[in-house]
């Protein structure tokens, strides 16, 4: 078990995929010198100046996806877990990546990189069966990168890490780098608080850093408070700092923030479960897919197709939390009064039922099933919590 939650180490449901250093960085405002990257990228800024007589509109300003997502912006996409906003990220970052137009958008095409520091390796299924089943030959390589494991971006030596990571994979890609995308903001600041502001100042400047080096914009892929009409939990001057803010719920992405454009924009999507192929055991494994929708219908779950392995299993998680449920005090993920049961409870009373198979084996095929239900909006997840919907 690690530290953060009981998470167990290589559970399949729980990847772990952020480093666990914790931060070595020296704060601001305590007499200590400031952070490390701050001081590289702004040594030689010399504080630029425009006089206005003489400023010039710039027409033709970089774009990403046109009258969206700028180059060097920084983008904040927040919703409740289970809600698809890994889904929606990832389809933004596979236009930009192949330079496919977005929602009608004209979009450049530029290098990708995507920083799993939640989901880690299984989120690598989501890539390869957009790969598998949305891109065709013709394209040849894809800019888009996917690191299996992040930094601690309020940790210096791991910041600039990761900026000589960053420098390589533009070289190799031979294009610029247009998006950084971090996934989920939480496990990118492992032993910092998002609701301290001197641990969110810092988690920007790192970002401020990327984007003065390679002209690049970040995003950060960030969960809601428990009531998601309250916005991105954490520190407001996360919100403050974004030029585009997405939230994400239901099958809607709205946005809520654009520099210089008007927000309220609504982009409607439903996930796709499709089969990649079967594991050793005969069972499926399975991903999903994001389309693109011209209205917004929320979900009805009862016609929500399951998988052979999902329907026994919610079967079971419902006969559990019947039984044993523990109504959630309510956190910043789990919602108040919510009948709670943990994942290793689910395992147990599953693993009678196939005698044949050993424990990490029920474990591994309950994980597949379960995240499923949670991309198809049935069940919630959190650590090692999980509660219907």
């Amino acid at each position: 078990m690690n530290g953060a939650e009981g998470v167990e180490e290589g559970d399949p449901l729980f990847p772990a995929g952020a480093s666990k250093e914790r931060p070595t960085h020296k704060r601001r405002g305590n007499g200590e010198a400031p952070s490390k990257f701050d001081d590289l990228a702004r040594r030689e800024a010399n504080y630029p100046h425009t006089w206005v007589s003489d400023a010039a509109i710039e027409l033709d300003r970089r774009y990403l996806v046109k009258g969206l997502i700028d180059q060097g912006s920084f983008i904040l996409i927040y919703g409740p877990s289970g809600s698809g906003k890994s889904f929606f990220t990832a389809d933004i970052a596979q236009a930009i990546a192949t330079g496919r137009e977005w929602r009608g958008r004209k979009v450049n095409k530029s290098l990708v990189v995507y920083v799993a520091s939640e989901a880690g390796s299984s989120i690598l299924k989501r890539f390869v069966g957009w790969r598998e089943n949305r891109v065709t030959e013709a394209l040849g390589a894809i800019p888009l990168a996917v690191l299996t494991r992040g930094p601690n971006l309020i940790a210096n030596t791991q910041v600039e890490r990761l900026r000589e990571d960053l420098a390589q994979l533009q070289d190799e890609a031979k294009l610029p780098l247009g998006l950084v995308i971090f996934d989920t903001l939480s496990r990118s600041m492992p032993g910092g608080d998002e609701n301290n502001a001197e641990d969110m100042t810092e988690v920007i400047s790192a970002a401020d850093y990327f984007r003065d080096t390679f002209k690049s914009a970040t995003a950060f892929v960030h969960h809601s408070g428990k009531d998601i009409d309250k916005g991105a939990r954490g520190h407001s001057s996360l919100f403050a700092a974004s030029d585009c803010v997405l939230r994400v719920s239901d099958g809607l992405a709205s946005v809520e923030k654009v520099r210089d454009g008007v927000a309220g924009e609504q982009f409607p999507f439903v996930l796709e479960r499709i089969v990649l192929g079967k594991d050793s055991d005969g069972d499926d494994v399975s991903t999903c897919l994001l389309n693109e929708v011209s209205e917004h219908s929320p979900a009805d779950r009862s016609k929500v197709g399951l998988g052979k392995n999902q329907r026994p299993i919610l079967d079971a998680l419902r006969q559990l939390v019947s039984d044993k449920g523990i109504a959630s005090p309510g956190t910043s993920a789990i919602p108040k009064a919510v009948l709670v049961v943990s994942f290793e409870e689910l395992c147990k009373r599953i693993e009678p039922k196939h005698p044949g198979k050993k424990p990490w084996q029920v474990k591994k095929a309950v994980g597949e099933a379960i995240t499923g239900l949670e991309n198809s909006g049935h069940v919630g997840v959190h650590g090692d919590s999980v509660w219907l919907r």
